[in-house]
């Protein structure tokens, strides 16, 4: 009996959570087909026009160029890194090597608008200008943990005979990872790369920090929100959750097919 109480209760909890987090999403949804500027009820019509003019408004197709290029840098440089130091968090022996792993993951346990405001410091201390490139590698920073994660539990299930016998038939450590290693690893290696690009495709507070003049998506929303409501903002900002949940679905798959 108690059981069930609380099986009920964590089954309403969810429920609760999942309608907290998707309902606003779905108004949203619903408002960018709708013909009034602002968000009323009854709708008055329905239309597409606020999608056109995501695709024609100059400035929101280049917050989305330069976020799907800053994404795609940053996550295939995060994947890379990630491997590297997974592999050696899984195969090496050193003194440390556990507050080593703490320290790489403890970007996931600290406020994303404290890890803002300290690249800034940092970088103003070095005489480093905001720029494009000085977010991308923050958001390295950002999605790395994520990356190792992954990539860790991976290498992990490995069986190491199998890298054992690629030395033993002369292949060196870095062939027997090319050879062995990384053939195992591309289903976790694509799903990794997607979801980071996922978050940094995403990100806003530290490209709000560590760029100047050039605009991400995220950036691009948050100026329009500031001055002044722009209905435009409903469809792109529903296009943006449906292409982010499509790529979270897409490295999902990848991931439930590596494991059977």
């Amino acid at each position: 009996m108690t059981g069930a109480i609380t099986s009920r209760a964590l089954a309403l909890l969810f429920w609760i959570t999942a309608a907290v987090i998707y309902l606003p999403i779905g108004v949203m949804a619903v408002f960018s087909f709708s013909a009034a500027r602002y968000q009323i009820l009854p709708i008055p019509a329905y239309t597409t026009e606020w999608y056109g003019r995501v695709f024609t408004d100059g400035q929101y197709s280049a917050g989305f160029l330069n976020s799907v290029l800053l994404a795609g840098i940053v996550s295939l440089a995060a994947t890379l890194i990630g491997f590297a130091c997974a592999y050696s968090l899984v195969n090496a022996r050193f003194p440390g090597k556990t507050a080593f792993t703490l320290l790489v993951l403890a970007p996931l346990a600290v406020p994303l608008l404290l890890v803002g405001i300290a690249l800034r410091i940092w970088t103003t201390m070095l005489g480093l200008q905001p720029s494009l490139p000085l977010a991308g590698v923050g958001q390295v920073l950002y999605v790395l943990p994520l990356a190792v994660l992954n990539l860790r539990n991976r290498i992990a299930q490995l069986p190491k005979s199998h890298e054992e016998a690629a030395w033993a038939l002369g292949a060196s450590r870095l062939r027997a990872i090319m050879d062995v290693i990384l053939p195992a690893c591309r289903a976790s290696l694509l799903a990794t790369f997607i979801l980071c690009f996922t978050f940094a495709f995403d990100e806003f507070v530290i490209a709000y920090f560590l760029t100047n003049f050039s605009i991400t998506l995220p950036i691009k929303i948050w100026t329009t929100l500031v001055t002044g409501f722009d209905p435009t903002i409903n469809a792109l900002g529903t296009m943006v959750f449906a292409f982010s949940l499509m790529l979270g679905v897409t490295a999902q798959w990848l991931l439930m097919r590596k494991d059977r």
